[in-house]
């Protein structure tokens, strides 16, 4: 409440409720900018478009500090960004958490217009970018499939006939340092190329105490050539070859217990490598409070010796552009885009959050991404212009694969507890320490098991919109995309060779296969003497991979194969009015324009692993959305105002939920569980109450609530293989908090020294659920820190100073200024697990940049 409070004192600073960074040019005019955007496929004034976008030029990039496109998260409404093991984008409550190939995105990520279709490659840093326009609410009809949040798109500087360019150099502290920079070549009078480069280092503010090191490190390397062709005075050719590459090691996590009964934790009675008292097991959850902040320390963590956190990601974009106008009113465009990416492995999720090998999933081997998109547009107006028009088709192929790797290795039970899980009850641990008999099995069938997964999937779509200026006042906007999608899933699952388990425990003379239970072995012995240990320790880790050394029964695979078609109309109709001058005259309102949007999305199905029984069909998410707006500019256009309510239907939820096989085996899947309702409305406004001061505020508020969420009880699936339903719908929506609000101000004092800019950023995060199943939402309830994050306000402020003739720039810069501790991310699974591992955001940052424009 402190920090919301704080937020809310901030807001009051500017006396209205909302603001947005449309443009953060300081004018002497005391006049803003006119902002052009391109969110329907060609260039308008910001304030005429019916759509909620929030648009920065590549100076406010610049101005703000953002070098990545997670930053962005900060300041624009209804965004949120969480970046751990898989990149997290949402907007306005719509997102994906999970990173696998099989699931697509939700919000769209474009760069010069080509479509980046896959989570891993979406967070680029801002190099050489001339504007990015976020663009809220579904985009179904120009933009495709898998835009039901939103867009985000990227446009570059491009080529010119000018030689120039800049240079940038910065430091800061955890060793970071960077340099990027740019140059325009222009080779002929028709022919211009330019090259950018970028290289920025961190150490990390994370420290292992496991692997003796340092996490949240990042090594990124990249460098972009484009060309431009003016082939004649109608004909352009546009092209761009990019290269990146980063070596990360991604979030480290904190651990806790957050719920007793927990499957793993006591609900089935379970002993870990550790256990030596038969009538209470600890190891499992010492493991995990081993590595909690209270024992391990601020910004500390241990995942053990070899916790898998190295990410490496490279890619290559190749995109071309032609544009031919064909006559003062019509124009054709073909977007050509091929990408290639690989992947390294890396650990998915660290399940029994310490440096224990009790329970974890990760990637094994490299994954490689390989896409084609072309597109091809119709671009004109008609009727005197008032009638502008786009239509054109779209193709896209991808062949994506994945190798999953999930350990859970061994457990013990007593011999009094198997009785009662065998018999269906639930069961409970021996009174005496000594127990009787000690169990050493495991419990999922394979301690390790491996699954590669290939996909290849085409897109083919056709899409037209138009608007049409029935009036001066009035426009009326119908669109409406086709979309056909093929989708091949090749499923190849690899369990534990059982037989070599087998002869290793029984060579031991320790173990005793028992009979008609396989995979089951009685210990001839103690559980003082810690029988699951001694059977893990048969497989160490000997090659310092962080897996142990299982042996894969490579000659017993199992396959599947799923073809599905996906098939999805997505129309838009929009009716916009903007007032007269004469209308406005003599208020303090400059323009105004009003607009009444119905829109729709989806995101693809696909087809989903589901244990032995092979590959389900999981169908498209959709959203329809109606959204109201109003956008003014106001007081002799020095304050740009505008607004956005909306309520969306979000149907199909692509969820994460507890199924079975026909063989009764617990499997975690996605299926269509829920169907939801998000109400919520934005505020964006930017004002220059004087020619040198820009204050800019985002305000957004999103209420979610489920209509419809029935999941299965989780134990008395894996007790009775009972399917008990679990109404879930009273759960608050996952990973996105339901308020934020930014607060910008910046000064400029212009003297013979050149000019010096104090900027504040002030931004306001309200509570994020991070649970992932029933009970996560029920601790939650009780105690929000155990399966969320808390509220939190951050701020930044930064010191520039700029030579009189501009070419030279120096800023001085503090993020996180009052080294606020906040959770960006990872999970709460309260059922199975009963582990909530945290990720926390970035402490104090402080740093130095230099850049030089020639």
């Amino acid at each position: 409440m402190k920090l919301r409070l704080l937020a809310l004192s901030l807001l009051a600073v500017a006396a209205t409720p909302t603001i947005s960074q449309e443009s953060s040019e300081v004018r002497r005019s005391g006049v803003l900018e006119e902002v052009v955007v391109t969110a329907r496929r060609r260039e308008e004034n910001i304030q005429e478009t019916p759509l909620a976008i929030t648009a920065l030029s590549g100076k406010d990039l610049k101005d703000a500090g953002i070098e990545n496109v997670n930053e962005l998260s900060k300041s624009v409404p209804s965004l949120q960004i969480n970046k751990g093991q898989s990149n997290q984008i949402y907007i306005r409550g719509i997102g994906e958490r999970t990173g696998f190939v099989r699931v697509d995105p939700t919000v769209g990520v474009y760069m010069d217009g080509l479509f980046l279709p896959r989570a891993d490659g979406q967070l680029l840093d801002t190099l050489d970018v001339a504007s990015l326009q976020v663009l809220r609410g579904p985009q179904g009809t120009l933009f495709g499939k898998n835009t039901t949040g939103g867009a985000l798109v990227l446009t570059l500087e491009k080529p010119s006939d000018q030689f120039e360019g800049y240079i940038e150099a910065g430091i800061g502290n955890y060793n970071a340092r960077r340099i990027r920079g740019a140059i325009n070549l222009p080779i002929s009078e028709s022919f211009f190329t330019r090259i950018s480069a970028n290289v920025a280092k961190n150490d990390g503010y994370m420290e292992d105490s496991g692997a003796g090191s340092s996490s949240n490190s990042s090594d990124g390397k990249s460098i972009l050539l484009q060309t431009r062709w003016d082939a004649s005075d109608d004909f352009t050719l546009e092209n761009l070859l990019f290269f990146g590459s980063s070596d990360e090691v991604m979030t480290n996590t904190n651990c806790n217990i957050v719920n007793d009964d927990a499957l793993f934790v006591d609900g089935l009675a379970l002993l870990w490598a550790g256990d030596t008292d038969a009538s209470q097991g600890t190891a499992y959850r010492e493991n995990c409070e081993a590595n909690s902040r209270e024992r391990q320390g601020d910004l500390t963590a241990n995942k053990g010796e070899h916790p898998r956190l190295n990410k490496k990601f490279d890619s290559i974009l190749f995109g071309a552009t032609g544009t031919w106008v064909v006559n003062q009113d019509v124009s054709i465009k073909a977007v050509l885009g091929l990408r290639t990416a690989t992947e390294g492995p890396i650990m998915s999720a660290d399940n029994d959050g310490g440096a224990e090998d009790y329970n974890e999933a990760f990637n094994v081997g490299d994954s490689d991404r390989n896409s084609l998109s072309l597109e091809l547009q119709l671009n004109g107006t008609a009727f005197e212009s008032r009638l502008n028009y786009t239509t054109g088709l779209f193709f896209a192929a991808e062949d994506n694969d994945e190798i999953f790797g999930l350990l859970t290795n061994f457990v013990g039970l007593d011999a009094t507890s198997a009785v009662q899980l065998a018999a269906g009850q639930d069961p409970t641990r021996p009174a005496s320490p000594l127990g009787t008999v000690p169990v050493v099995a495991a419990i999922t069938g394979d301690p390790l098991l491996k699954s590669e997964f290939a996909l290849k999937n085409q897109s083919l779509a056709a899409f037209f919109q138009a608007s049409y200026d029935v009036t001066e006042a009035f426009q009326a906007t119908f669109g409406v995309r086709w979309t056909e999608e093929l989708r091949t899933s090749e499923l190849k699952t690899v369990g534990t060779d059982m037989t070599d388990i087998e002869n290793r425990l029984v060579g031991t003379g320790r173990f005793t296969a028992l009979q008609g239970q396989p995979g089951f072995y009685s210990f001839n012995g103690l559980w003082a003497e810690d029988p699951v240990r001694i059977a893990s320790n048969l497989y160490p880790d000997a090659d310092g991979d962080g897996i142990p050394d299982f042996v894969y029964d490579e000659a017993n695979p199992t396959y599947a194969k799923a073809d599905e078609v996906f098939r999805q109309i997505t129309p838009m109709v929009s009716l916009s009015y903007s007032f007269a001058d004469d209308v406005l005259a003599d208020t303090f309102i400059d323009v105004a324009t009003t607009y009444l949007t119905w829109s729709n999305g989806f995101k693809s199905g696909f087809s989903e692993p589901r244990g032995i029984d092979g590959l389900a069909r999981i169908e498209p998410e959709e959203v329809e959305n109606l959204e109201f707006g109003i956008k003014t500019d106001l007081f002799d256009r020095s304050m740009r105002f505008n607004v956005a309510a909306y309520r969306t239907d979000y149907k199909n939820i692509q969820l994460i939920t507890v199924s079975s096989d026909t063989s009764g085996n617990l499997i975690v899947v996605f299926t269509n569980a829920g169907q939801a309702v998000i109400e919520g409305a934005e505020m964006e406004l930017s004002w220059l109450p004087l020619p040198s001061t820009m204050i800019t505020l985002n305000y957004s508020n999103n209420n979610y609530y489920y209509e419809e969420f029935t999941d299965t009880d989780l134990k008395e699936l894996s007790l009775r293989q009972s399917q008990v339903e679990v109404d879930r719908s009273a759960e608050p929506f996952p990973a996105t908090p339901g308020e934020s609000a930014s607060l910008g101000i910046m000064y400029s004092l212009e003297g013979d020294f050149g000019t010096i800019t104090p900027r504040l950023d002030v931004s306001y995060k309200g509570p994020v659920f991070f649970g992932l199943d029933a009970s996560s939402a029920v601790e939650y309830g009780k105690d929000s820190t155990l399966a969320g994050a808390e509220e939190y306000v951050l701020a930044d402020f930064r010191l520039s100073w700029t030579s009189r003739e501009g070419g030279t720039r120096l800023t001085a810069y503090v993020k996180n200024i009052t080294d606020e501790r906040f959770i960006h991310g990872t999970v709460a699974v309260a059922d199975s697990l009963g582990t909530y591992n945290q990720a926390y955001g970035s402490p104090r940052t402080y740093g130095l940049d230099i850049s030089y424009n020639f």
